[in-house]
C-alpha cells in the first residue's frame, strides 16, 4: 500500500527530489507513453501506456499539490 500511495516513487524519485528532477522525471516517462510512440503498437499496449500516463499524470499533480500546500 505505502509504495501505491507515494507520488515520488510513481516517478521512480525519492521525497527529496528537487522540483527540476520532478519535471524531468515525469516527461521522461510520460514521453515513453505518448500516442506517437505507439503508432506500430497493439490496443492493449496503447491502453497500458494510457494507464500509465493517467498515474504519471496523478502523481506529478499530487507532488505539485503537496508542495504548493508547504510554501
Amino acid at each position: 500500500g505505502a509504495t501505491r500511495e507515494d507520488p515520488w516513487h510513481e516517478l521512480g524519485l525519492t521525497r527529496d527530489a528537487s522540483d527540476a528532477e520532478v519535471d524531468l522525471a515525469w516527461r521522461r516517462l510520460i514521453s515513453q507513453c505518448h500516442p506517437d510512440k505507439l503508432v506500430d503498437a497493439t490496443p492493449e499496449a496503447r491502453a497500458q501506456a494510457e494507464r500509465q500516463a493517467r498515474r504519471l499524470n496523478a502523481a506529478y499533480d499530487r507532488i505539485k499539490r503537496l508542495r504548493k500546500r508547504k510554501g
